[in-house]
């Protein structure tokens, strides 16, 4: 996972996508994303490593409230509605053909890892997978209480509303085939702002299936 490179004073805008997975599944990264039309510039390259969750802790889990979605009406249901639309038809993400798969569901878990970091990349005015205390995003996952057997993530900064966010996540290759991969089941995302922080909002999407 790769932090990105500067980025344009007109349209800042920045997509990054990671995807970790169990050692038997054949999961691959699907190459450096490119710019997506019209969405600003997209960083990062999807990437895949053997493993599992391991032990995971038990922390409080952070509430889905105005401080974690941005202050967006009906935040959760939009974005179901969007995610789950997407993955009802089929679409090619970059040269890569992905078919029709089943809806995933929100779980709280991978909502408090995504509102966690989202909330950890505005505060501290940066934006990268890795965490400021160098957590991987499935490490982050499992800290929640998630144990995974597939654990992948966007992000995203600088989008003003979940239409754009997903829009921009579908229009990049890597990003979007995470959101289609048929071994997820469950999601959560979060979107955090932050007044005089680079990009304003940042969004963190949590993807994952359980062991």
């Amino acid at each position: 996972m790769h932090a990105p490179h500067t980025p344009s004073a007109r349209l800042p805008l920045w997509i990054a996508a990671g995807v970790t997975c169990l050692a038997v599944a054949a999961c691959g990264g699907g190459g450096s994303d490119t710019a997506a039309p019209a969405a600003g510039s997209v960083s990062g390259t999807p990437t895949s490593v053997a493993g599992s969750s391991g032990s995971t802790g038990t922390p409080g889990l952070l509430a889905l409230d105005a401080s974690t979605s941005c202050g967006l009406a009906d935040f959760q249901n939009t974005l179901m509605q969007q995610i789950n639309a997407a993955r009802s038809t089929g679409r090619t993400c970059g040269s890569t053909a992905m078919p029709a798969v089943a809806p995933l569901a929100w779980n709280n878990r991978l909502f408090s890892a995504a509102a966690r970091h989202s909330g950890d990349m505005a505060t501290n005015n940066y934006f990268s997978h890795t965490g400021l205390n160098g957590s991987t995003p499935a490490q982050r996952i499992a800290a929640e209480g998630y144990a995974w057997s597939w654990a992948g993530e966007n992000i995203a900064a600088g989008q003003q509303t979940i239409t754009s966010v997903m829009n921009g996540w579908l229009a990049s290759p890597g990003h979007c085939a995470n959101i289609m991969r048929a071994e997820y089941r469950d999601v959560g995302v979060s979107c955090v702002q932050q007044s005089g922080s680079t990009y304003g909002k940042y969004w963190t999407m949590a993807l994952a299936r359980p062991q």
